[in-house]
């Protein structure tokens, strides 16, 4: 079937942002086509927005819980995160923070309101936790025998942080402030001088996007699948008890001042 749009459509069209214009122009004309017309008006544009907004308002669960691909066999992956993933799923729903949101902003609750939890597998972070409320990184600690190595050069040719101190060809140590804790030195060394003695997990608070983007800051560090949880807990208590009109953990933590919202929840 041949859409048209009439002008005051096409006008409207226009005062959507460029980079989902083209979905929804596609979105709205299926819509027009479904009911058996054929031309789309300004109405139908406006319809299909409400109809939209309203199908993510009921998609709105006071919380989200985001994770990478790494326990699906990500060969960067340092830890296995599955039950942590679904502990922490468990967690958020308990506590019911929808209904805590509604009780501030009553039926004006949208997913940008949502307390956003997200966790890489590596520090690689593929499901950004820079950006969220809360992320969680997992992280492999690493520790020499340099009396086991054969220089090879394997470490120092897959290290991206340029961590590796090598003399003439051997391992001396790696650089602390530069490894991001990646473990992939420990996974091509051909011999015991490097190896992964544990694995754990580092927690970010207080990414945000939209009109005041921030990354998140560490908050610390070393713990494992438990303290994570426990952490995310009294966070999240931290929040219900301080947040102001759905702001986001992010400017609640700008507000309250930084030492001491570590000092409340650590």
């Amino acid at each position: 079937m041949n859409m048209t749009w009439d002008s005051e459509a096409e006008k409207a069209l226009r005062r959507v942002p460029f980079f989902v214009r083209t979905k929804v122009r596609k979105k709205v004309e299926e819509e027009v086509a479904a009911a058996g017309r054929n031309r789309v008006t300004k109405t139908d544009l406006e319809e299909s927005k409400r109809n939209h907004l309203k199908r993510l308002s009921e998609g709105v669960k006071g919380y989200s819980v985001e994770a990478c691909f790494g326990s699906s066999g990500c060969q960067n992956a340092v830890v296995t995160s599955a039950d942590l993933v679904s502990n922490l799923e468990s967690l958020l729903e308990k506590a019911d923070l929808l209904s805590f949101l509604r009780s501030q902003l009553g039926d004006h609750v949208k997913l940008h309101h949502q307390l956003r939890v997200t966790l890489a597998d590596c520090p690689n972070a593929c499901s950004q936790p820079q950006i969220k409320d809360i992320g969680i990184i997992g992280q492999a600690h690493i520790s020499c025998e340099t009396e086991e190595c054969t220089a090879c050069g394997e470490c120092e040719a897959v290290c991206q942080e340029s961590a590796i101190l090598l003399d003439d060809g051997f391992l001396v140590s790696i650089e602390e402030d530069l490894c991001v804790e990646c473990g992939v030195c420990a996974r091509v060394c051909p011999s015991s001088a490097i190896s992964t003695t544990a694995n754990s997990y580092r927690v970010l608070v207080g990414g945000k996007l939209g009109r005041h983007p921030q990354l998140a800051r560490d908050l610390t560090n070393g713990l494992d699948a438990e303290q994570v949880l426990n952490l995310v807990g009294v966070i999240v208590n931290f929040y219900k008890a301080n947040v102001k009109s759905g702001e986001r953990l992010g400017a609640l933590i700008n507000r309250v001042g930084w030492e001491e919202f570590r000092k409340a929840v650590l």
